[in-house]
């Protein structure tokens, strides 16, 4: 399954509904930062396990040519992200990062393109990039001896007996295969597929965006079910974990509108902390022992920070201190972030939260006519606002 995604700006989203912790960089591809995910280390396994026969012991060319099936399908998997990114990159949106999974990919976007047919293009892209490659494979299959049947062999359920593939062919016909089930398992209208983010783009207008993301993360529900059923009924665990993979991220979805749904109806008063005077306030010239003192007198898990003339500079967090301060006598200069957001007190929650993750910063200043300072919000307590039940309207 293959995911292309435009991360949630939302605070801490991008890690809560995503599930990307773990990753590790393998480098740039065409000058997209591209990622393994950690489950990667259960491929050797797998291929061992694959190789190994009771009684007999492993089967070395076995795991060699097992080994060469995973290699085929992670490079299938980064030509589709790669059709995604490229293209993207081509409409003026930047790709953060591909992803690589065993089964599947994504390629992560922070923006959309703000056309509809750029936007259904860049989502196009990854099952064009593989119908590519099959039409490669189906070339190369033609050029060689016996290369209709050859054709017949790997695309017909019933196969045939007529000859026995050398091993090229066994990869061109694997090639062929694999990405045309890449290419239209993908195109299906289902989040979190390619089809379905096709089909929420060209609905967007029509009925909006919340009830297109509904129709699409409905129809995740609907055809993964039955492909789950389908998985085990065939004895394919690949399937069935695929179809399950498509039925959370559909549920993840639905869940990650309600979020920002939630946030773009609330006013930062709902989560203002209000600042009691000076006795809240951070100075940089004062000891760490001081400013844990007045965290514990507040309560706060952030205090904002302000310099001689005793205007704000940014924040520093309780955690940070106890973490990495090793003294109360040392000075708290170095453990402040100094940077910070402001914000009116109308602006939606929504708006905030996002300037926020996009400042990279502890939270926001909520600042009244003439600049007068009303209080903070804090990303822990926006996050303080999602964790309330999601599937309350």
């Amino acid at each position: 399954m293959n995911v292309t995604t435009t991360v949630a700006r939302i605070p801490n989203l991008h890690k809560v509904l995503s599930g990307i912790s773990y990753s590790w960089r393998i480098g740039k591809i065409f000058g997209v930062p591209t990622d393994l995910h950690w489950t990667f280390v259960f491929v050797p396994t797998a291929i061992l396990y694959f190789a190994y026969t009771p009684g007999y012991g492993m089967n070395w060319q076995s795991a060699a040519w097992w080994s060469t099936i995973a290699l085929l399908l992670f490079t299938f998997i980064l030509v589709h992200e790669l059709g995604h990114a490229l293209v993207a990159r081509d409409r003026g949106v930047r790709a953060d990062r591909i992803i690589l999974f065993p089964l599947g990919g994504g390629a992560y976007l922070p923006d959309q393109p703000k056309q509809l047919w750029a936007e259904v293009l860049v989502y196009a892209a990854g099952p064009l990039a593989n119908i590519f490659l099959a039409i490669l494979a189906w070339i190369a299959l033609l050029l060689r001896p016996d290369g209709e049947l050859l054709i017949a062999y790997f695309l017909r359920l019933s196969g045939n007996i007529v000859l026995r593939p050398a091993i090229l062919d066994q990869i061109l016909g694997i090639t062929l295969g694999v990405n045309l089930l890449l290419a239209f398992g993908n195109l299906l209208p289902a989040y979190p597929l390619d089809g379905g983010r096709i089909l929420r783009a060209l609905l967007r207008k029509p009925l909006g965006a919340r009830t297109s993301t509904i129709v699409v993360t409905a129809l995740g529900v609907l055809i993964g079910i039955p492909l789950v059923w389908l998985g085990f009924k065939l004895g394919d665990p690949l399937l069935a974990c695929g179809a399950v993979f498509i039925i959370l991220l559909s549920g993840m979805e639905y869940r990650n509108g309600w979020q920002r749904r939630r946030l773009a109806k609330t006013a930062p008063k709902a989560v203002l902390r209000v600042s009691e005077g000076e006795g809240w306030r951070v100075f940089t010239s004062e000891t760490v022992g001081a400013v844990r003192q007045r965290f514990r007198a507040s309560g706060w898990p952030v205090l904002p920070v302000f310099n001689q003339w005793n205007e704000q500079i940014g924040f520093v967090e309780t955690s940070v201190l106890e973490e990495e301060a090793d003294s109360d006598e040392e000075a708290v200069a170095p453990y402040c972030e100094a940077e910070f957001i402001t914000a009116p007190p109308e602006e939606d929650l929504l708006s905030v939260t996002e300037r926020i993750v996009t400042a990279n910063v502890y939270g926001a200043t909520i600042l009244g006519k003439g600049g007068k300072l009303i209080g903070y919000v804090f990303t822990e307590d926006v996050m303080g606002v999602l964790k309330r039940r999601w599937w309350v309207r």
